[in-house]
């Protein structure tokens, strides 16, 4: 009979009187035969300590079961059942084996994520380092504490699905947006998707201060061109009035910056806007979308693409804030402060004109994608 052996037998002695300190007295002696630093417990003590734990470890009080929890967090011999027993106890008896017990699978872990809380789901978020399918887990809960947990743990592997994911719930929730651009393993299109909702200065982070392998995103961007099909010139009766005109402008070479400038001064936005699609290459909608999202930063990006100079952009961001109507377009009119427009001019100028190309490029991509899921649904 070995001393584990001896010791158990005493235990389970023990575990014949029903009194609260008893149990108490059982479980300590029980963990602390896993515990112990010399020769372990063979296969057969294993079963019988465990399934002593198991049975006494329901009638003790919560302040117990959460010492139990803290002692075995960090064995790596401790019962596989009873670390999942206790792991989907009560957060406070939980949180050590979520944080840190080696002895919990991914499988054990999501079954934990998808039957447990929020406390659960944000303890397990904070593990020194999660797998793909943990996180893809915890970001289909769909709650903005728990990915923003996820995307601040730089142990935390994110797939591209959940990715898209949390760049899409980015849109309506603000506290996502710095923590994820400073992901270093945000892929670049999507950090450009997320240009569109973002601070300002966030915008300038995105165009002049992530670190995107350009190669990359350039082999990227290649990819993803060569199933867009090109497409013939369309048919003049298919035309809008202003897009005819606007063409045959282009077609006669009169198409150029200060054209751009001339149609704001007369209050033409529409013809601005296919002006603009026109001579940066971007489809309708999307230029639209560069007028009129606010800061005007998207405008700097599409100008500065095609190497206007820095007063022309100047006075087409003046004379669009002058132009657009807020009642049409809901966009309400501000007058904007000096220190904006400083801003506005220094990114501008600080954005490299293959930068601002690259950009148009994810946007006209991002466009096209949509558009044939669109037509696909």
């Amino acid at each position: 009979m070995t001393a584990h052996t001896k010791k158990l037998e005493n235990l389970i002695e023990v575990a014949h009187e029903a009194s609260s300190d008893k149990r108490r007295e059982l479980l300590e002696g029980v963990t602390d035969l896993f515990m112990d630093d010399g020769p372990g417990l063979n296969d057969q003590e294993q079963v019988i300590a465990s399934d002593i734990l198991g049975k006494v470890i329901t009638e003790v009080e919560r302040e117990v079961r959460a010492r139990l929890s803290y002692r075995l967090a960090d064995l790596d011999n401790a019962p596989v059942d009873l670390i999942r027993q206790l792991a989907s106890d009560e957060i406070e008896v939980a949180r050590p084996l979520l944080e840190r017990s080696g002895a919990l699978s991914d499988q054990d872990l999501i079954e934990i994520i998808n039957t447990q809380g929020k406390e659960h789901q944000l303890t397990v978020s904070l593990r020194s380092s999660v797998s793909e399918g943990v996180t893809d887990a915890l970001v289909a809960t769909g709650d903005d504490e728990v990915m923003l947990s996820v995307i601040n743990n730089a142990g935390a592997e994110i797939s591209r699905g959940a990715m898209e994911t949390i760049v899409d719930r980015s849109e309506t929730s603000e506290m996502l947006h710095e923590p994820l651009l400073n992901r270093q393993d945000l892929p670049p299109d999507l950090m450009h998707n997320m240009f569109w909702w973002v601070s300002a200065a966030l915008k300038k982070h995105i165009l002049t201060e992530a670190h995107v392998d350009e190669a990359a995103v350039d082999q990227m961007l290649a990819e993803a061109e060569q199933g867009m099909v090109q497409e013939a010139e369309e048919e003049e009766d298919r035309l809008g009035r202003v897009e005819r005109a606007v063409r045959r402008r282009m077609r006669l070479g009169q198409l150029n910056q200060d054209a751009l400038v001339q149609y704001l001064r007369r209050g033409q936005v529409p013809e601005f806007i296919a002006s603009l699609g026109y001579l940066t290459d971007i489809d309708q909608k999307t230029a639209r979308r560069i007028v009129f999202t606010p800061g005007h930063e998207a405008v700097a990006v599409a100008c500065r693409a095609k190497g206007f100079d820095l007063s022309t952009f100047s006075t087409i961001v003046l004379l669009l804030d002058g132009a657009i109507d807020s009642g049409k377009e809901g966009v309400e009119k501000q007058l904007r402060r000096p220190e904006e427009v400083a801003n506005l001019l220094e990114l501008y100028k600080e954005v490299p004109v293959e930068t601002a190309k690259r950009a148009m490029r994810f946007w006209a991509i991002r466009q096209k994608s949509q558009d044939e899921d669109e037509d696909a649904a």
